[in-house]
């Protein structure tokens, strides 16, 4: 990923192509867009931010500093909403692309990023964030800026607070903080979010109170568990037994992928640094989240750099889970989802399958960096071993 002559072009090109596409055979429906600027007016009216919201049919399902941050959405009208959130995601790609470098070791040069940008266009979690109008690319930013920030920076954390009380999820990325001994950064992701929860309570006490008591636990706001683009551990064991309500002990599956995958991520992070630890808790995260709908997969972008400047021969497969768009080839829709094929099944757990190997050469990496120098598998000093990891690299 040396810089490369004519890179600029290539990544127009691949722009002006995926614009073409999407407008002439795709039309996005930027119904994300229409929720966020819906939640937005909800607080400025004074109404309930969780009951019905105006003009669509979907439900709030962030928390109520979300709302907050939408709040300027309603300001203007939908069109230029939605016009700016495509200009926003595709400069927030051109962002992440560079912090993934960054993060992985790679070349931190502006071709290095267009390049990345223009082949992470294309991925199915990128793509559908940018035609839902979706806040992912803004939540990796955040937590990738947070990561790659000096070990002594005092803003260690924030990034991380902030993307949890935008969208719960990343609350999962400061455990990861706390295993990995970096207490105060930990400590500064967990004021963050509680400063964003106090201001949560300032402007809309009730709404504040419901979600973190009631509507967090209503996995049934989120949309249905079954659907085949919810691509987690617990979507894909509801397909797999046919029936929305599983028995306790089948979900014992997503308690061990929690457990293994935090395991991997803390074990990662001792030999390889946050190149792998990260991803890997992020994933981790995706994997036993009731619903990880697809575009939350972003992680995608991170992860091809990761593989990319790290263990090349993982690419291809890389590229053929999250650039075939595979997982909507799965029939959907109506429940339609709870009578799959044995072939559809497995097909309609593609991301669950990749999340899982990634965990797995995680663990292979690791195994290999410590074969090579002949250490044992210890707690080591993680700038000292990132740094020659990279050099080798």
């Amino acid at each position: 990923m040396r810089s490369i002559r004519g890179v600029p072009l290539v990544a127009a090109l691949s722009l002006t192509v995926w614009l073409v596409v999407v407008l002439a055979l795709v039309h996005p429906t930027f119904v994300d867009v229409r929720v966020y600027r819906a939640e937005g007016r909800a607080l400025l009216d004074g109404l309930g931010l969780y009951g019905p919201l105006a003009g669509i049919s979907s439900v709030n399902t962030y928390p109520p500093f979300a709302a907050l941050v939408f709040v300027p959405t309603a300001w203007v009208s939908l069109a230029s909403v939605e016009a700016a959130s495509v200009v926003v995601n595709l400069v927030l790609l051109v962002v992440v692309s560079r912090l993934s470098l960054r993060l992985v070791g790679g070349p931190v040069t502006a071709s290095a990023a267009l390049l990345l940008a223009a082949v992470a266009l294309w991925s199915e979690p990128v793509t559908t964030t940018l035609l839902y109008g979706q806040v992912n690319l803004a939540l990796l930013a955040l937590v990738l800026w947070d990561a790659t920030r000096p070990a002594e920076s005092r803003l260690r954390g924030i990034g991380f607070g902030l993307a949890a009380a935008i969208k719960v999820t990343p609350a999962l990325l400061v455990v990861y903080l706390l295993l990995t001994g970096r207490l105060r950064a930990a400590a500064v992701a967990t004021a963050t979010f509680a400063a964003t929860l106090a201001v949560s309570a300032l402007v809309d006490a009730n709404a504040t109170w419901a979600y973190w008591t009631r509507h967090l636990f209503d996995v049934s706001r989120m949309g249905r568990l079954e659907n085949s683009v919810n691509q987690s551990v617990r979507g894909w064991l509801v397909r797999a037994h046919h029936a929305r309500d599983l028995p306790p002990l089948e979900l014992l599956p997503v308690l061990l992928v929690l457990v293994a995958g935090l395991a991997c991520a803390v074990l990662a992070h001792r030999r390889l640094g946050d190149a792998w630890g990260l991803p890997a808790a992020a994933v981790t995260g995706l994997l036993v989240s009731p619903i990880s709908w697809s575009h939350h997969w972003v992680w995608c972008v991170p992860i091809l750099a990761l593989l990319w400047c790290q263990a090349g021969a993982w690419v291809l497969p890389t590229l053929l889970v999250f650039w075939s768009h595979a997982v909507w080839l799965v029939p959907h829709g109506d429940a339609v989802e709870l009578h799959l094929t044995a072939p559809e099944l497995m097909g309609s757990g593609c991301y669950v399958v990749f999340g899982i190997g990634f965990l797995a050469l995680s663990l292979f990496q690791l195994r290999a960096v410590a074969s090579a120098r002949a250490v044992p598998l210890s707690v080591a000093d993680p700038p000292r071993v990132e740094r020659r990891v990279g050099a080798d690299a």
